[in-house]
This record gives structure tokens, C-alpha cells and sequence, in this order.
């Protein structure tokens, strides 16, 4: 009896997003990342831009073609700060911008495939991580948005 198989590429929007609430800056939770599941998250050359307000948000990315696993990391908190028009108690204002406003309570948006529940474990006992949870299944949205 013959059989076939067909093979297909894994498609993006089938990654997992988990939204990470934490204290540490990204570049320090990727440190962390790293040297848990072992792998070599490293900082993408180029940040990604939001149009109207020109902030950008740092992008940590590995692709392992051996283990056809690819990891993500995308910043969905920018702090800046700028002086004070007023005079006041402070001379400096701080402002907070989100990549995606409907999840301000996320600072780190992690798109990994194939995710299990192993993997998810050892990302919520990062030291310093507050919450960790999967995309909400009403922001789906954001998945597609994710692909670059």
C-alpha cells in the first residue's frame, strides 16, 4: 500500500505568545531565557518603530533550524522621558508608551512554536517575573501583527 506525506513549513500564526509582566529590563530577561532552556536569544540590528510617536521597541530573535524551533521576544513597554513644560514639583515627566495599548499590563511579548507546557514553567520561574500567561483569545489579532 502506498502512503504519502506531505510535509508543510510551520505557519507563524500558529506560534504561541506568552505575555510576560515583569520588573527586569528585556535585555536582562533574555540573559535569563538564555541560560535556562539554552538556547541564544540576541538583540535584532534594527528595533520596531511606531509611526506616530517614532518610539521603538527592542526585538530579541533565535532560529534553530535543528530543532525547528524559532523564539521572540518583542518589548511592548517603552519609557521616555522629557522635560516638564510646567513649572513644578518635577522637572522631568516620564512617559510610558505600549506597542499594543489593550495589553499595557505586558512588558514583554515572547512568540515561540511548538510551546509546551515544560517550557512554559521554566519562563514563569524567571526570578522577577510577576505574571505569565498566554495571548487572551480575543487578541488573537496581535499574533498576525507579530509576523515580520
Amino acid at each position: 500500500m502506498l502512503t504519502h506525506k506531505l510535509h508543510l513549513a510551520p505557519d507563524v500564526h500558529d506560534q504561541d505568545v506568552l505575555c510576560v509582566h515583569t520588573t527586569l529590563p528585556a535585555y536582562l530577561f533574555v540573559f535569563h531565557l538564555n541560560r535556562i532552556l539554552g538556547i541564544s536569544l540576541s538583540r535584532e540590528k534594527e528595533d520596531l518603530m511606531v509611526q506616530p510617536s517614532s518610539r521603538t521597541f527592542a526585538v530579541y530573535a533565535y532560529e534553530s533550524s535543528l530543532m525547528q524551533q524559532s523564539w521572540r521576544v518583542v518589548e511592548n513597554q517603552c519609557k521616555a522621558t522629557q522635560k516638564s513644560a510646567a513649572n513644578g514639583l518635577f522637572d522631568q515627566l516620564e512617559q510610558r508608551t505600549s506597542l499594543f495599548p489593550q495589553l499595557d499590563q505586558v512588558d514583554l511579548l515572547v512568540c515561540v512554536n511548538d510551546l509546551t507546557d515544560a517550557l512554559f514553567k521554566k519562563v514563569q520561574q524567571i526570578t522577577h517575573v510577576i505574571s505569565c500567561y498566554r495571548l487572551p483569545n480575543n487578541h488573537v489579532h496581535i499574533k498576525k501583527e507579530l509576523t515580520f
